[in-house]
């Protein structure tokens, strides 16, 4: 499992950049630099993994950072990107997603669907954490909300 790779860092900058929290680079080049970097990443797993450097550029070219639409439509694109690029790291894309709200899913909704048609937004407590832990779990959801799969945390857009 990748944790912390050039390609997600180059995506926060290029978020921080956007916002005019970072001025070493342009959010346009750290958006290339992240893009570029997450395909190359694909061949740490394996020969099948590698993506030519033409096929890289190509891509890149094809989907640079849109820097004629607004600051909301740009991170937008720097948000789905990363979203794309941290595949399959399922608990980063979850955390990504919630914090920003993008790429805009569409919830799979089916009969007896525990949720209601909705994209869950957190894990459970597990039933032994009330049991074997009651005081720190009360504290908890005291301060965090219902253990549903709802509940939004802090950092839920």
């Amino acid at each position: 499992m990748l944790v912390l790779t050039n390609a997600e860092v180059n995506f926060y900058l290029a978020e921080a950049a956007l916002r005019g929290w970072y001025t070493a680079k342009s959010a346009a080049t750290l958006y290339d630099l992240g893009l570029k970097a997450a395909m190359r990443q694909w061949a740490l797993f394996g020969a099948d993994g590698v993506i030519s450097q033409a096929n890289i550029d190509t891509y890149a070219t094809a989907n640079a950072l849109v820097t004629t639409g607004t600051q909301a439509q740009q991170l937008e694109q720097i948000y789905t990107q990363f979203w794309v690029s941290v595949f399959p790291n399922s608990q980063e894309v979850f955390l990504n997603w919630r914090r920003t709200g993008y790429p805009a899913l569409v919830p799979n909704n089916y009969t007896g669907n525990i949720t209601g048609g909705k994209i869950f937004r957190r894990m459970l407590y597990p039933a032994t954490e009330e049991n074997l832990n009651k005081e720190n779990y009360l504290g908890a959801v005291a301060r965090q909300g219902e253990n549903t799969f709802l509940t939004q945390m802090w950092l839920d857009k």
